[in-house]
């Protein structure tokens, strides 16, 4: 599942960007609406994915710096997301607020992909690592409990 990540991961970016663009490009008001809801529904099940899943797994396998930067750069486009959705009634409104989240979001999907995914790639090999050594000890076990069985009984240690 864990490796699922990057390739969701990666294409929320793509999304996230396409998005900004095209809702920055957009002259039509009714049109930006619908194309700022899509912003708006992408970026937050964007965020939930990376602090539900990513952020907790980053914690326990670099520390809670990187994870806790992250934080609060959502917490701020979280701001920016609800004073959007406050001013999207009004064209004016809608444009100040747009070029603010459109800013700010351009820059956190270049920390994703510079600081985010390469830390997320680092955790998947340090846990596949991990896996791969428990599979291996499990497999030297099982080796060795089967060369057991054809010891002689004096070689055998004693259960007593």
């Amino acid at each position: 599942m864990h490796h699922d990540l990057i390739p969701v991961l990666t294409e929320d970016i793509d999304v996230l960007r396409d998005l900004v663009n095209k809702v920055q490009s957009t002259r039509d008001f009714r049109h930006k609406q619908e194309l700022t809801n899509d912003l708006y529904l992408s970026l937050n099940g964007h965020m939930a994915i990376v602090e539900k899943t990513v952020l907790p797994m980053l914690r326990t396998f670099t520390g809670a710096s990187l994870p806790d930067t992250f934080s609060v750069h959502y917490e701020e486009i979280r701001s920016l997301l609800s004073d959007l959705m406050a001013r999207r009634v009004e064209l004016v409104g809608l444009d100040a607020a747009l070029e603010v989240l459109c800013a700010t979001l351009n820059l956190q999907n270049e920390r994703e992909r510079l600081f985010l995914l390469p830390a997320v790639e680092r955790a998947l090999d340090t846990d596949e690592r991990a896996y791969l050594a428990l599979a291996s000890c499990h497999q030297l076990s099982r080796e060795m409990r089967k060369g057991m069985v054809n010891l002689p009984a004096a070689l055998m240690p004693s259960m007593t």
